[in-house]
């Protein structure tokens, strides 16, 4: 939970206890109140912290609860208003929340300055929508990353079996910036009992930075491959547009870096942004080399960054065209690489052949890797389907608000669907998006 979340609540607490210190407030009725609201605020903090159900969603059931534990709430003439309610509710949800990848189309429509679309059909271009502009990657990048991995281990540099410390990734695992995605991948590994001495293999650490989308395993990754090694892989496979990879969670530090120095809470953004590129980058690689070598631990770092201090990250995150990743995709997808390399990358990336058996049964390939900030919404996949028809899709949106990085996620799934499965929507895009 964020600051605002925590203060929500407590304000909860506070407005509810506070009139019971006076005593001819605390009857047996009002005491049974305060007593549903602060178990009720209990357990949205525990479903939340320990069991990671999503806040609002948390909150919402509760308020739905102390509706229902409101003995006023079971008159006539309540139950009218709160199903009157319930009913505009819901059909306000169903025609905001539907599936409807109409919405993706229209808002790459109405954002030209913000979004790029990339197509091609079996070699062929199909979309090239802004493509050519150059967007922060966020985890997309990762799939170059995983690229310099495979292509290390085709050269016999690395192993992929080679045993990993969990206390090494552990190193750059920066709590509460991730979304649990570093987490969530140890307690799968735990599951499979795939932990053997506290180590893990190497190849599990570069799937859990493509399924689970580790920024630890991704920092970790960076530093064994070599970040000129990663950058000259994207030279040499022609990406044109790419710009320098740099590590992720160790820019989340820079704040703090700046905060020793001396500068105000309010003037870290300012500071931030008006930093040269270079001088950025060369600050997050000497912070990662800190974690690396233990002098600088993250565990001392709190995550708090206001929301203008984390869009100056995002905005800086690695960026590259969608040109640039359509053209990656299509040398995986057309197996370009060495067959080492190719296969172990193509291992990495379709994931989704194997957590949903019905996309075994509308393709022979499928593989994807998304990536996301509070302002970046991308996605990057290719598909084969059994009659040996190839898509490459890129997509990449930035500048987002709130609401519609929530409803781009939702209705992202039902977008490439139709891009992926149906000719007629592809071409309805086409002419859409060229108009």
């Amino acid at each position: 939970m964020n600051i605002y979340a925590w203060i929500g609540l407590a304000g909860i607490l506070i407005l509810t206890l506070i009139p019971l210190l006076i005593k001819k407030n605390r009857t047996k009725e009002e005491i049974r109140k305060a007593i549903i609201i602060v178990v009720i605020v209990l357990a949205i903090i525990m479903a939340v912290t320990l069991f990671n159900v999503d806040y609002l969603l948390a909150f919402l059931v509760g308020v739905v609860a102390m509706v229902l534990f409101d003995k006023k709430t079971y008159t006539k003439k309540r139950l009218l208003i709160y199903g009157a309610v319930v009913l505009l509710l819901g059909t306000a949800s169903y025609l905001i929340f539907r599936d409807n990848p109409d919405y993706v189309l229209n808002h790459l429509k109405e954002n030209t300055e913000t979004t790029s679309l990339f197509v091609t059909e079996n070699g062929e271009e199909l979309i090239s929508y802004q493509a050519d502009v150059v967007r922060p990657l966020a985890s997309t990048v990762k799939i170059l990353i995983a690229v310099e991995y495979a292509m290390q281990v085709e050269e016999g540099i690395l192993t992929p079996y080679q045993p990993v410390s969990i206390d090494d990734l552990n190193l750059y695992y920066y709590e509460n910036t991730d979304g649990g995605a570093h987490e969530a991948w140890l307690d799968a590994l735990e599951d499979e009992d795939r932990i053997r001495d506290n180590q893990v293999a190497l190849h599990d650490v570069a799937k859990g930075m493509i399924t689970y989308s580790s920024n630890a395993n991704t920092d970790y990754l960076i530093h064994i491959l070599g970040i000129n090694k990663i950058n000259d892989r994207a030279q040499s496979l022609q990406l044109t547009s790419h710009e320098d990879v740099y590590p992720i969670v160790s820019a989340l530090l820079l704040p703090q870096y700046l905060k020793n120095r001396g500068i105000k809470e309010e003037d870290l953004a300012a500071e931030l942004e008006k930093m040269p590129m270079e001088m950025y980058k060369d600050i997050a690689e000497d912070l990662s080399n800190q974690l690396k070598e233990g002098t600088l631990s993250i565990e001392e770092n709190e995550f708090d960054a206001s929301f203008d201090v984390q869009r100056v990250w995002s905005d800086r995150l690695t960026g590259a065209s969608a040109n640039d990743y359509g053209k990656l995709l299509a040398i995986l997808a057309n197996d370009e690489l060495p067959k080492t390399a190719n296969d172990l990358v193509r291992d990495l990336l379709e994931w989704p052949m194997e957590i949903n058996e019905a996309n075994q049964e509308r393709f022979v390939h499928l593989g994807a890797k998304g990536g996301s900030t509070a302002f970046v919404l991308n996605d990057a996949m290719y598909a084969e389907d059994h009659d040996e028809n190839r898509i490459e899709l890129v997509l990449l949106n930035d500048e987002l608000n709130p609401w519609q990085q929530m409803l781009l996620s939702h209705n992202l799934n039902s977008f490439e669907s139709q891009m992926l499965g149906s000719e007629s929507y592809r071409l309805k895009v086409k002419q859409e998006l060229s108009e």
